[in-house]
């Protein structure tokens, strides 16, 4: 809060400040009402007696107070200040935008103020702007954690998780307090680092097993790494440490751990009721409100109510659309949507570089359409003793980024390749796979990325003695799953959107796709979703010898592997440790009606060309 009164000539007042900047609020509180009760309006005594309520966790109390203020000198930046921030305090982010902005029209442009704006933004939108204010807070009040914590939720919202996670990092090196070690934690919750995110909650719990919040956020990350049960017995010794008052306060969170164990439980009836209450309370976080419209879409499906279901898919993808054009305008416009299928191939992009004896295994790439059963193609790989995975990483389009900013396009990145060139890419690939996979040893690196798809015809150059694993699943299906999920990358919020612009992107990259294929200089290994999963001892057989390795019994228990992998940093994480079967084979056939005539018709040739019934 801003102190809008330290020249009051009260020499009692100042020691009323001095109070409140030692940590003694209750004294100064107690203060300021024995001089109010003298002087009933006296704007100095009426702000400190705010600042204490708000220093002391009651700003509903000092609220009031922070408008009676505003109210008597309408001129004082400090005062709309903090009642902007006083709003923030008590999750009204979107009545507090105002007061601020009036704040800073009358020349506020001190750190709280800059903070309580960015708090607005990261509430309410647009995060980009939040991280300006909270650049100039940080510049002037560089040591304030909350400051930085900040930051890095603001810079999750705009998905630049590589800065947000550096962020992540160095906080670990300041003096936290239980509730800033609770919000760290649910950072590195949103940035997929789940062990650590569990460590960290579990580490709270052990100081003060009554932190309630922490305890929300182990059951979160329990259920995120596929160990339901312990997260089931933790919501049960949740309910039980809960008063009247907490339960009203986490209300919310409440209605969303419970959700999610009812869709985990099978219970989707019970999940559309609650995430249809919490939908009801008109929550003000956009991102969380976009990702709460997608699992309730889910949760009808489940239900049979199909309607509406596309109608919650339909409500989600506009507000996804809204927060991206804000955040990502370039991708709203089209010029940055997976720019590689704009440029035409690359003129060698048939040839193979010589093999590379630097005593490396070179990788197997993963590729498909997103949803196409990659991650069950994934994980059936990786319980294999000569492979190992590393979920999906951008190691890939890390290597394209560097050769598209020393090159004029991708065509040209890979005709001037050297020797040099190729050997520090190839050492950059592989340093990044060590910092995701520990005790690699002998075993050959398994990269699951579907996209990269787009990028295959650089690969050959960079790693002559890779394979390749083409994912394939009924274009129908791979298109309605795509437009039902929620992807954190936003380029996907312009890609599916609808199912005609899913629709034209499938037809986009596999044009481009059959245009490189006849002439790919890498070995390619074609498997169809429904084939693996009505024969996965015939299909992984035939995998493996295209991987020139021997048999494993152990492979046909891959997905209870999985299960016990814990973390899968994808979507469909509670899809691939239940056993393999079929339901999701022939889905859209129950959303035909949604499916227009021209998504129809881009996505014929294809159906047809892999072996499809329409």
């Amino acid at each position: 809060m801003t102190v809008p009164f330290s020249n009051d000539r009260l020499a009692s007042l100042r020691d009323g400040l001095q109070l409140l900047q030692r940590g003694e609020a209750p004294t100064a509180e107690a203060m300021s009402r024995q001089a109010l009760h003298a002087m009933p309006m006296h704007a100095g005594w009426t702000g400190l007696l705010a600042l204490a309520l708000s220093a002391s966790g009651r700003p509903a109390d000092a609220l009031p107070l922070y408008r009676q203020l505003v109210e008597q000198e309408s001129g004082h930046a400090a005062h709309w200040s903090n009642l902007g921030n006083c709003l923030c305090e008590l999750a009204r982010e979107h009545e507090a935008l105002a007061p601020l902005q009036r704040a800073r029209m009358l020349g506020a442009d001190d750190a709280p103020v800059h903070y309580a704006l960015a708090r607005v933004h990261a509430s309410v939108g647009p995060a980009r702007t939040g991280l300006h204010h909270i650049a100039r807070a940080i510049a002037l009040a560089p040591d304030d954690i909350e400051f930085r914590l900040l930051r890095a939720r603001l810079l999750t919202a705009v998905d630049d998780w590589e800065q947000a996670k550096a962020d992540v990092e160095d906080l670990f090196r300041w003096p936290l307090d239980a509730a800033q070690r609770v919000e760290l934690a649910f950072l590195l919750l949103r940035g997929g680092l789940n062990s650590d995110a569990q460590q960290l909650f579990a580490a709270v719990l052990d100081e003060d097993p009554d932190q309630l919040d922490a305890r929300i956020g182990l059951i979160t990350t329990l259920e995120r790494i596929n160990r339901t049960d312990e997260a089931e017995r933790e919501r049960r010794n949740l309910e039980a440490r809960m008063d009247p008052a907490s339960a009203t306060r986490l209300h919310d969170k409440l209605l969303q751990v419970d959700a999610r164990l009812a869709a985990r439980r099978g219970d989707h009836a019970r999940a559309c009721s609650a995430l249809g209450e919490l939908l009801s309370t008109g929550l003000q976080d956009p991102a969380l409100r976009i990702s709460l419209r997608f699992d309730l879409g889910l949760a009808l499906d489940k239900c049979g109510k199909r309607g509406e279901a596309m109608d919650a898919f339909a409500l989600a993808h506009a507000e996804r659309r809204t927060i991206v054009g804000d955040d990502h305008p370039a991708l709203t416009r089209g010029d940055s949507v997976y720019v590689a299928l704009a440029e035409p191939l690359p003129r060698n992009h048939a040839l193979l570089a010589p093999p590379v004896d630097d005593k490396r295994l070179d990788p197997v790439f993963v590729v498909g359409f997103p949803r196409s059963g990659t991650t069950l193609l994934e994980q059936l790989l990786d319980a294999h003793s000569g492979l190992v995975s590393f979920d999906e990483q951008p190691f890939v389009q890390r290597i394209v980024k560097r050769l598209s900013a020393q090159n004029t396009s991708l065509q040209h990145a890979v005709d001037s390749l050297d020797e040099r060139v190729r050997g520090d890419l190839r050492d950059s690939y592989f340093a990044n796979v060590a910092q995701v996979v520990a005790n690699q040893g002998a075993r050959r690196p398994v990269d699951k990325n579907p996209l990269n798809l787009v990028r295959l015809p650089l690969l050959p150059r960079i790693f002559p003695g890779s394979r390749v694993i083409l994912a394939l699943r009924h274009p129908c299906d791979v298109v309605l799953s795509c437009y039902m999920q929620h992807f954190g990358a936003p380029a996907f919020a312009v890609t599916f959107e609808t199912i005609d612009a899913g629709a034209q992107m499938y037809d986009r990259v596999f044009s481009h796709w059959w245009s490189a294929r006849d002439h790919f200089a890498l070995p390619v290994h074609v498997l169809r979703y429904e084939d693996l999963v009505s024969d996965v001892e015939g299909q992984a057989r035939g995998l493996l010898a295209f991987l020139q390795l021997q048999w494993e019994p152990e492979l046909l228990q891959f997905t209870q592997r999985a299960r016990a992998k814990g973390t899968i940093s994808t979507p469909s994480y509670t899809q691939v440790i239940e056993p393999v079967n079929s339901k999701a084979v022939g889905r859209w056939q129950a959303y035909r009606e949604h499916f227009s005539p021209a998504a129809l018709a881009r996505l014929a040739p294809w159906i047809e060309r892999f072996g499809y019934q329409q």
